[in-house]
């Protein structure tokens, strides 16, 4: 039969691994949904990017995402000089053949969408991240997840991701 100290460091061991996986869990949904939504916030803002328009001419589901994403291409046209890049990647929620404001990156890769309506859109990526962030808190019993605080954070998550998604609708 394991002495009491056993089992303690037993047990300490087992939280010890679970708060670590959590985080690491937390800290990479965090980063990989969050950067390419600060790529976008970027672009809506006029902080990184060139200004122009963006033409979509086709939009299709990723095969490899079982949810359903979906990714559109189309023709950007610097507002500046009228140069146009042909097949640069979009934003996943525009419609075939309509021409949105937008943002081209400095790699001319990647065009978001310029404007109030594209900071609302990248919203639901960010408030994601932190309702996740707040359930791995609560789940680690952290002192700053208490119920009370927990509940704010995730009733601002939820506004952001109900704003997000009407602002893409329009």
């Amino acid at each position: 039969m394991p002495s009491r100290s056993e089992a303690s460091g037993e047990s300490m061991f087992t939280m010890v691994v679970l708060v670590v996986a959590t985080m690491v869990a937390a800290v990479g949904w965090t980063l990989t949904a969050t950067v390419p939504a600060l790529v976008d916030i970027g672009l809506a803002t006029g902080l990184t990017g060139a200004p122009g328009t963006l033409t979509v001419q086709e939009c299709h589901d990723l095969e490899s995402s079982r949810y359903g994403r979906q990714v559109c291409t189309g023709d950007f046209v610097y507002a500046a000089t009228g140069d146009k890049v042909t097949a640069v990647g979009a934003f996943s929620w525009g419609e075939p053949g309509r021409v949105y404001p937008a943002q081209i990156t400095s790699g001319r890769d990647r065009a978001g969408f310029r404007g109030v309506q594209g900071a609302l859109a990248a919203l639901p990526h960010v408030s994601i991240d932190l309702i996740f962030i707040t359930a791995a808190g609560m789940a680690l019993r952290l002192r700053a997840f208490r119920l009370r605080n927990a509940a704010a954070v995730a009733a601002v998550g939820l506004v952001g991701i109900i704003v997000g998604v009407v602002a893409r609708w329009f």
